[in-house]
């Protein structure tokens, strides 16, 4: 095993890679099955990944769950995937309580601050909705190889 040995799983000739080392988990379907595996990976070898429970050829993969892989994505992505549903309802909660408990009036909605809230919530999780999520290695256009053995 190669210290540096790690998997690379990406689109061809797209600038997009998820990557996998040894002591990361791997959600995969493997060919001939209709369930997901999770296992975490010990080693690389050749175009095998050897697993815990299982040692796997890289053509037996059908499908790879890369939602928690390691990506080149932007971290200003992925950050203000997180932040902006966090945002939207601190900003509606502090617009209810600054209306209600320190002015004293009634609970009531206010229609700008109501759709600002909704629009920095909504925005979160459609830029989580549209992230790859899975990566169909039966599909020509999509590779993975094992850099560094």
């Amino acid at each position: 095993m190669s210290a540096q040995s790690y998997m690379v799983v990406r689109k061809k000739g797209g600038s997009r890679r998820y990557e996998y080392r040894p002591g990361n988990y791997l959600v995969y379907l493997q060919k001939g099955n209709t369930q997901f595996f999770r296992d975490r990976i010990t080693e690389f070898a050749d175009s095998t990944i050897v697993l815990e429970n299982n040692i796997l050829r890289l053509n037996q993969i059908e499908t790879i769950d890369v939602s928690n892989a390691f990506s080149n994505r932007s971290r200003l992505l992925r950050g203000v995937e997180e932040v902006l549903p966090v945002a939207g309802v601190g900003y509606f909660a502090l617009d209810i309580f600054n209306d209600s408990v320190i002015d004293g009036n009634r609970l009531s909605l206010d229609e700008g601050v109501t759709v600002t809230s909704g629009a920095l919530v909504l925005s979160g999780f459609m830029l989580k909705w549209m992230r790859r999520k899975k990566v169909d290695l039966t599909n020509p256009k999509f590779e993975a190889y094992i850099v560094g053995f």
